[in-house]
């Protein structure tokens, strides 16, 4: 109690200064109690509608807008001011405080017509004559009302032509519609804001709404050439996005192909995520895998004093090797899991054909080795099928056992110090595996395990005998 009456010696006698810690952006700074926060935050816009009463009592709407500069939240003073002034501040906020000069005004306005929306409905919208504002003052005021059909057609009728002056404000919120997404999305992308119809159709998403691969496809592709700012991507949403056109029997094949390269980089194992058709394109079409090797490496028959790639060469590549690098669906691989021989070995014959001819025979082998590691167990039990270890331990197939063991070895992935019983038990497993295809007759096969677990065995000698703080 004492405190509080000092508190109210100290208070500024003028409400300007009195109230601006009220139009903050922390409102659980301003609430007085744990629980009951839904009766506590009416009860602070009550407050805050008073004090803007108590502003606007000692100098007008000019006041209450001197007022706004001064506190961290222009926007609440446009809402409470929303609530409180009169019908005759309407032409005062509007259309001048639109597009002023001053942000705190801008945000003012912003507030005080979501304000005035919400309590007086479309009736308060449709009474203005906005035929003596100009295209770019009728568009922000339509933004600044829900992303609504009843609003796109309002911005049809009064902007027509210039209806990029909407579409190019508005903050395109897909949850406060629950219709018309497609046509929201296809005007988004029209008058460039192909971020903002992602958001849109990862809204479609959830919920009962359908799904549109098309503008989909559209918008994605749309996104890779947008000048809308960085904070308008979203990473998780676009990836859903994709996943979706996966997932749907009706996305066209070459549109999931563009889609799929464009966004390499973001489908991967941390986003949940893989280019499932390239990986399919990779395994089944022997000239395409050829095709990206080229774009990756030299051929061995190149002059190695040609010129320097340019940036977009260095571009391509360098996802091409991304593709390549993260490949787990290998030739013969099937989408019930199960592996069909025929189709790797006759995938096998075309790829080694093509690349000796090209120079690429060596590289091309040991990157399909990489890939080997992802060939399910025999249906015999044997922990690799016995057609890809009939492959590997050909005579010829020195290159893809390189692959296939560098691959296992950086299957590992980022381990912590262990004192070497890790690697000692992952030495164990290569060794019975080593054993298990020598029994089946894969004796190269058995000889690259046995030296890949040696290794880890060397590893072990290491990590046991050096302490956890050494570099």
């Amino acid at each position: 109690d004492r405190i509080a009456a000092l508190a109210d010696l100290l208070a500024p006698s003028a409400p300007a200064f009195r109230h601006q810690r009220l139009f903050s952006e922390r409102d659980f700074e301003l609430y007085e109690e744990k629980g009951n926060y839904e009766e506590q935050r009416i009860t602070l816009e009550v407050r805050r509608q008073d004090a803007l009463a108590e502003v606007a009592a000692n100098g007008g709407a000019p006041a209450v807008f001197t007022f706004s500069s001064t506190v961290q939240s222009p926007w609440r003073v446009g809402l409470a001011f929303g609530e409180i002034a009169g019908t005759d501040v309407d032409g005062v906020v509007l259309p001048s405080l639109l597009e002023a000069e001053q942000k705190h005004l801008v945000q003012l306005a912003s507030g005080f017509v979501w304000s005035r929306f919400s309590r007086l409905s479309w009736q308060w919208v449709d009474n203005f004559d906005v035929r003596s504002w100009t295209p770019s003052q009728v568009g922000q005021f339509l933004a600044y009302l829900p992303f609504s059909s009843s609003t796109w057609d309002r911005s049809n009728r009064l902007l027509g032509a210039n209806e990029a002056m909407y579409w190019s404000k508005t903050t395109a919120n897909p949850y406060e519609t629950e219709t018309g997404f497609d046509r929201a999305v296809d005007s988004l992308i029209q008058y460039g804001r192909p971020n903002a119809a992602l958001r849109c159709v990862g809204r479609m998403l959830h919920g009962e709404h359908p799904f549109n691969a098309a503008l989909a496809v559209q918008a994605l592709l749309a996104a890779l050439g947008s000048s809308e700012s960085a904070h308008s991507i979203d990473a998780y949403e676009t990836t859903e996005v994709i996943k979706a056109l996966q997932a749907d029997p009706n996305t066209n094949g070459d549109d999931l192909f563009r889609v799929e390269w464009a966004y390499l980089p973001l489908l991967d194992r941390h986003s949940g995520a893989s280019p499932k058709h390239l990986w399919h394109r990779l395994a089944t079409e022997p000239g395409f895998y050829c095709e990206v090797i080229r774009l990756v490496f030299r051929s061995k028959n190149e002059d190695l004093s040609s010129e320097d790639a340019t940036e977009d060469r260095k571009e391509i590549a360098s996802n091409a090797y991304r593709l390549l690098s993260n490949w787990q669906t290998p030739p013969g691989y099937q989408s019930d899991g199960n592996y069909d021989s025929t189709a790797l070995n006759q995938w096998l014959d075309a790829v080694k054909a093509e690349c000796t001819a090209t120079g690429h025979y060596e590289i091309a082998m040991t990157m399909l080795g990489h890939s080997l590691i992802h060939v399910p167990a025999d249906p015999d039990g044997l922990w690799i099928h016995r057609a890809a270890a009939s492959t590997l331990n050909q005579k010829d197939s020195a290159d893809m056992r390189d692959g296939f063991r560098t691959e296992l070895f950086n299957s590992r992935g980022v381990h912590g110090f262990t004192s070497g019983v890790a690697e000692r038990s992952i030495a164990t497993k290569y060794r019975a595996q080593a054993d298990d295809v020598e029994t089946a007759g894969f004796y190269r096969v058995a000889t690259t395990l046995r030296e890949l677990a040696d290794d880890y065995n060397r590893q072990a000698e290491r990590e046991s005998t050096r302490s956890p703080f050494d570099d």
